[in-house]
């Protein structure tokens, strides 16, 4: 992968953490695929995929104050077509924070680089579920 497009790729990234902490649904388009998805499964939420799933799912979460992604590693798989793994940590309205991964893979398209699935593994396996 060229250097522009591990920064299109971390900026998407940064990008998710503003759009969900600022309730900005209309913006999910701006982070998802038209075929995108995001998995909850190891929260036991089940998962949301398409435009119009992602809107409900997104509104119905009880959601952290703030969203931080790091430790990003990405991995180019040709075909505009990329493996992410980072780390997130949430801080809960009371304070308390939690931590986990993401394991995203990314597809870019005409309007660039696009969550094709996003999977929420929490830290350690099992945890509570970081959004209640």
């Amino acid at each position: 992968m060229d250097a522009g497009d591990i920064l299109a790729i971390q900026d998407l990234l940064a990008h998710y953490g503003h759009v969900v902490d600022d309730a900005d649904w209309d913006r999910l388009g701006d982070l998802f695929s038209p075929d995108g998805v995001f998995d909850l499964q190891a929260l036991g939420l089940g998962a949301a995929s398409g435009a119009a799933e992602l809107r409900t799912c997104f509104e119905g979460l009880e959601h952290p104050v703030a969203h931080h992604t790091t430790n990003v590693v990405i991995q180019g798989t040709g075909d505009g077509r990329a493996r992410v793994r980072c780390k997130y940590l949430v801080v809960m309205r009371d304070g308390r924070t939690r931590s986990g991964e993401y394991r995203d893979d990314l597809v870019r398209g005409a309007d660039g680089w696009r969550l094709q699935r996003r999977t929420v593994v929490p830290r350690p396996p099992g945890e509570a579920s970081p959004f209640g």
